[in-house]
């Protein structure tokens, strides 16, 4: 769960920071809850990318569909999204102390980061499926890399009041951005995905990520009733904002649409829906990251089974990626297939892509697009094959 680290690794800023792992070594409960996250998106793409009969009209939904798609909307909507978040913060912080360790010039290397994931990934993806999620947080990410010497260093909640900031900021932001595709998500949930960034790195500050903790994690508690208090208090919120500020409605009863088609909603009711979104997606990615941290640290049987799940955690943009390339080549069938077979196929491309990774992490040191994505980074080939161990030499 846990990972060594350099007691003489620079400080992200000018004052403390987190202990950074060592080049090589992995938290175990950062990957296996990154791949949640993502198998959680995944899902919630299975029926986006490429629409089920169900949504087409020309299939009525059994019961067992509409249970299973109400199911994953419940558990997943907006959580796994907020997991991912979180944790690219994380990721964010580890980074860039692994580049100050070897002398680099970390911002550089960070901006050069997220321009890579934008400009390689995510810009190509956002072309074949507007739900892609890559050129919007390659964006906001770099507004979160200039930031991060100043929440790195003073005191370790300091990330937290940014992040509360920009979360009161966002209800302000979003609605005046506009309606276009590009605006409303790429450019519009800037401020809230940035305090989703700069939760996770207040979650790297943690103590109790360093491996020299050997205290009781009371971080976990915390984590998991708070997860629910916000989930409750965003589900009442929006049923609130419904009630206060309800949509216009014309005589025949429809909502009243704008010129681009959307419904006209009050911008009261605006501001509330997206403080709502924020209050429900923290509550359950902590809630997530807090009962995937509990379980890890039971070493049960629970704790085996996610464990299975870290190499799929350290392959998430070619497992993201390649769930997209999987679910297009049903495109020609759009409207035809089943939304129980879209799951299946979802969840057979799970199961698949556990095996694969597992096998190719077995000697690889990286997943293929995070090769490329790293070389890139760092302006050269990285290192792909594991270092075989050295055969002892034979008693003389």
């Amino acid at each position: 769960m846990t990972t060594a680290t350099n007691p003489d690794a620079a400080p992200v800023g000018g004052g403390s920071a987190p202990a950074v792992p060592d080049r090589g070594r992995r938290v175990a409960f950062l990957d296996v809850a990154r791949a949640i996250a993502m198998i959680g998106v995944v899902l919630m793409n299975a029926t986006a990318v490429v629409f089920p009969a169900e949504m087409t009209g020309e299939r009525g939904p059994s019961v067992l569909a509409s249970a299973l798609d109400t199911g994953v909307s419940l558990l997943m909507s907006g959580r796994a999204r907020a997991m991912l978040m979180v944790l690219l913060g994380v990721g964010a912080v580890l980074a860039w102390g692994s580049v100050a360790r070897r002398g680099g010039r970390p911002l550089v290397t960070m901006l050069r980061r997220y321009v890579a994931l934008g400009v390689l990934f995510g810009i190509p993806h956002l072309l074949v499926f507007s739900g892609d999620i890559l050129t919007h947080y390659a964006i906001t990410a770099l507004f979160l890399a200039p930031l991060l010497p100043l929440m790195t260093a003073g005191a370790p909640n300091r990330p937290l009041w940014f992040a509360l900031g920009l979360f009161l900021a966002s209800p302000v932001f979003e609605p005046f951005v506009g309606s276009e595709m590009v605006q409303s998500m790429v450019i519009g949930p800037i401020p809230q995905t940035l305090g989703f960034f700069c939760v996770g790195v207040w979650l790297a500050r943690r103590p109790e990520l360093s491996p020299d903790f050997t205290g009781p994690n009371r971080l976990i508690a915390p984590m998991i009733w708070g997860g629910l208090i916000g989930q409750v208090l965003g589900m009442g919120l929006l049923i609130g904002s419904g009630l206060l500020f309800p949509r216009e409605v014309g005589p025949d009863g429809v909502p009243v649409s704008g010129p681009d088609g959307i419904p006209v909603t009050p911008l009261p009711a605006e501001m509330s829906v997206n403080l709502s979104s924020t209050l429900a997606g923290l509550g359950g990615a902590l809630f997530y990251l807090g009962l995937v941290w509990w379980l890890l640290g039971r070493n049960g049987a629970a704790a085996r089974a996610l464990g299975a799940l870290a190499p799929l955690g350290r392959m998430t943009l070619t497992v993201y990626l390649g769930s997209t390339a999987v679910f297009l080549l049903m495109k020609p069938f759009e409207g035809e297939v089943p939304m129980l077979a879209q799951y299946a196929l979802a969840t057979g491309y799970f199961v698949v892509m556990a095996l694969a990774a597992r096998l190719w992490l077995s000697r690889l040191r990286l997943g293929p697009l995070e090769w490329v994505w790293r070389g890139v980074t760092y302006l050269r080939p990285q290192e792909l094959r594991r270092e075989r161990p050295a055969v002892p030499e034979p008693d003389r």
